[in-house]
């Protein structure tokens, strides 16, 4: 039950609209870039769990009154604090709730379009990566800065970065690097990238829709959506050191990882900038990052966030969380004591065993929703690295048993995304950087 102060404070940082067949919530606390709370988090779940059992809401819109943020993530400053009082259920409360959360909008029966503009990190990412559609603007921002903190990528991060095109998710969770407008579109972040000048009127047109049918939503949403500029590059500020991501960041162990970004001769300056970043941040946390996106590409979702709320308790109950988030967000000093100082000095099995293995106190709580998929339900993004690459081998059935060309590739993707803007140009930059043609004709092969 919540208790008459969470109701209140929740209500009053979480606003609700109520228009036509639809209904928003809004995100109420500015000043704090709208920094997820308990009772913000409740009062969420209490709302949603409402309207998908109404017959007079068809659709949920997540927005913030903040031009600055949707959501620059969890509290947890404030986790810190009442942890560290000794009250440790109250803090693991917390993320029981948020992940119980962010579990129902990944499996929410109706639509949900998340509007993500401004900061949109930790947390904020949670709120919105499940939900079938996902809004960017040019003021968008995301990243995932837990290991800065000492911490992990959490919220489903286990889930949605170890299923990201490539290594991206694995260097994205690992350095807490920013990708900002439509960066999040061609990442696959976000689903549909909208000129923040339009969003009200693409509100307003939700709101005639009367409909919870997605793929209708879909359409709507794609009315709004803006053509990339003309230009020979991808937009997309990983397009240059994709293939480097994907060669420094496959390795199974953080050590690897630097040695490789050592060794990288294509984009040596980008290298070293990455090589500096890690050095940054806690090195436990590193590891056991890198340990959670392997783990992740075989967990469904609810398994996922299992394995979220343990890592958290165990995280928790360690010096470098609360450390890192003194350092950085109270006395702001910007100069974390790591524990161990180095990544040499991780134990590595000592960490897995502690981390993966011990018994844990608290547990998930699911009420009674049992969604388990390991892909996500809804499809609405651009087509991913792995959707071309099922295409162009054979691996999906619908290339039946020709080889195919390069425009004929291109023209499968735009017929089946319905010429979704942004579709054709980055199916193009995709077989650029992974395929060549046959030498007896204009078939292509992929290259590993």
């Amino acid at each position: 039950m919540l208790s008459s102060a969470n109701s209140l404070e929740g209500d009053k940082h979480v606003l609700t609209v109520s228009n036509l067949t639809g209904r928003s919530l809004v995100l109420n606390r500015p000043k704090a870039l709208n920094s997820l709370t308990l009772p913000m988090v409740q009062a969420i779940a209490r709302h949603l769990k409402e309207w998908e059992d109404s017959d007079l809401c068809n659709l949920v819109i997540l927005r913030s009154n903040s031009e600055r943020a949707f959501c620059a993530g969890g509290d947890v400053v404030q986790v810190s604090q009442t942890w560290k009082s000794g009250a440790q259920a109250q803090a693991m409360k917390f993320f029981q709730e948020e992940y119980r959360l962010n579990h129902i909008i990944a499996s929410y029966s109706k639509p949900i379009v998340a509007m993500i503009g401004g900061y949109t990190m930790g947390g904020g990412v949670g709120l919105s990566v499940h939900a079938p559609f996902r809004v960017a603007t040019e003021s968008s921002v995301f990243a995932m800065p837990e290991t800065k903190i000492g911490f992990f990528p959490d919220v489903g991060a286990t889930f949605f970065l170890s299923r990201l095109d490539g290594e991206t998710g694995t260097y994205l969770g690992m350095t807490g690097q920013q990708l900002k407008g439509r960066d999040l579109l061609y990442a696959g972040i976000a689903t549909h990238y909208v000129p923040s000048e339009r969003i009200p009127n693409l509100e307003e047109r939700l709101w005639e829709l009367g409909s919870s049918d997605h793929d209708v939503v879909n359409a709507a949403i794609e009315e709004f959506a803006a053509q990339p500029e003309e230009s020979e590059a991808l937009d997309y500020s990983l397009a240059t050191i994709r293939s480097s991501i994907d060669r420094c960041f496959r390795f199974k162990s953080v050590e690897s990882i630097i040695e490789a970004l050592r060794q990288e001769e294509e984009n040596p300056e980008w290298a070293q900038q990455t090589i500096s970043t890690l050095e940054k941040m806690s090195p436990s946390s590193l590891k056991l990052t890198l340990e959670q996106l392997g783990h992740g590409k075989r967990l469904n979702i609810q398994e996922a966030f299992t394995l979220e709320l343990r890592l958290a308790e165990k995280r928790l109950a360690s010096h470098d969380m609360h450390e890192g988030i003194d350092a950085l967000l109270v006395r702001k000093t910007k100069d974390p004591k790591w524990n161990p100082p180095t990544v040499a000095e991780v134990n590595m099995n000592q960490l897995f065993k502690e981390y993966f293995e011990t018994p844990v106190a608290y547990n998930p709580v699911f009420k009674k929703r049992d969604a388990k998929f390991t892909e996500y339900p809804h499809k609405f993004g651009l087509p991913t690295e792995a959707d071309v690459r099922d295409l162009v081998t054979g691996d999906n059935p619908q290339a039946g048993d020709y080889v195919l060309t390069r425009e004929e590739v291109i023209n499968f993707f735009e017929r089946e995304y319905i010429s979704k803007i942004g579709t054709s140009r980055k199916v193009s930059w995709v077989l650029d950087r992974k395929t060549r043609k046959k030498h007896d004709n204009d078939s292509l092969e992929w290259v590993r």
